[in-house]
């Protein structure tokens, strides 16, 4: 299989969060039969895959899961894109991934695991992150997330918070005996009308501090008026501030609006973009450098010490979209970088 079939094979292959077994298996009988001649890990987390006589010091790192399958999904590729679920976040970035460890480059481990959709507890790097510090010195992790083939660099972090709205019940008919919290809501939407984006310079990239409202709930019957309003605010806050300047800095903007209680928070990562392997990436590729306006497993990997870097085929502005698809001389490309700076390096 070329690279463009083995992109649209993993894209046949459903892999929704929570079911990534068939395409495991698929990965791992295909690198066996294909003469790979390293060794291949599999535990709950996903695969680990490198040459037993070597000390790999690049990780190319991809997710296997997806989103749900939306039912308007465009699945019919031609002749300049392949279409489907995944086919972006991030199937294609595995399809190079596959290519480029059956080029047997002994610097280079292949990571693929599971769960990268799902909750921060599901995430299959809490199983595998052990193994890849204890066994091998990684130097650069290569994050395969779609990138239009830029180096993009860094992450924002992300934290959810539930702000109430709380007011006084009464019937509708007499809205007048208690306190409807509906009116609060201008108040939350002026502020952020004024605060959602702001942008911030870090090390030369703009990266934009997002508050945005994603769910809002409220009511409890059609003759009440509601005690409360309860709404999910994500903050999508810069990697220069850790997890409890997100804390205090949400705290302080929304408790003037209500009740707020922090639900999760997940650090982001600084670009390092003058850092070791990074900087040697950058020079010897010539890429774009851009900053990520988003929350990817770099953020996982600078946690742990180990410099991390996002790059991969593929429109990020399409992922998760029921048009989502990947542009196939884009997937070759990618394939063609990553091959020349490894063996480069």
């Amino acid at each position: 299989m070329n690279l463009n079939e083995l992109t649209q094979k993993l894209i046949d292959i459903e892999s929704v969060t929570g079911n990534e077994n068939e395409v495991i298996n698929f990965i791992e009988k295909y690198l066996t039969d294909e003469g790979y001649d390293g060794e291949i890990f599999r535990n709950e987390g996903g695969l680990i895959v490198s040459s037993p006589s070597s000390n790999p010091k690049i990780a190319l790192v991809g997710h296997l899961d997806t989103v749900p399958i939306d039912e308007n999904q465009k699945i019919v590729s031609d002749e300049e894109n392949i279409y489907g679920r995944g086919s972006v976040d991030m199937k294609a970035g595995v399809a190079v991934m596959m290519k480029t460890l059956l080029d047997k480059n002994k610097d280079v481990i292949g990571v693929f695991y599971t769960a990268e959709e799902g909750s921060s507890e599901q995430n299959g790097l809490n199983f595998l992150m052990d193994i890849l510090k204890k066994d091998f010195s990684i130097e650069l992790a290569i994050v395969m997330e779609p990138s239009s083939l830029e180096c993009q660099l860094g992450c924002n972090g992300s934290l959810n918070a539930n702000l109430d709205l709380v007011g006084i019940s009464s019937h509708s008919a007499r809205p007048w005996m208690g306190e409807n919290p509906f009116f609060k809501l201008n108040k939350v939407a002026d502020y952020l009308s004024e605060n959602e984006i702001k942008d911030f310079d870090i090390d030369g990239l703009i990266y934009k501090q997002v508050v945005t409202v994603t769910k809002i709930q409220g009511g409890v019957a059609n003759n009440v008026t509601p005690p409360k309003i309860s709404m999910n605010v994500n903050f999508r806050f810069v990697p220069t501030f850790s997890s409890d300047d997100a804390e205090n800095y949400i705290k302080d903007e929304l408790e003037q609006f209500g009740e707020v209680t922090i639900k999760n928070i997940a650090t982001g990562a600084l670009p390092n973009k003058n850092l070791g392997m990074i900087s040697e990436f950058i020079s010897k590729t010539g890429l774009d450098v851009t900053p990520k306006q988003g929350w990817t497993d770099v953020a996982r990997f600078t946690d742990e010490g180990i410099p991390a870097i996002n790059f991969g085929p593929g429109d990020p502005l399409l992922a998760h979209t029921s048009d989502e698809f990947v542009n196939k001389n884009e997937i070759l490309e990618s394939y063609e970088i990553l091959k020349k700076f490894l063996e480069s390096t």
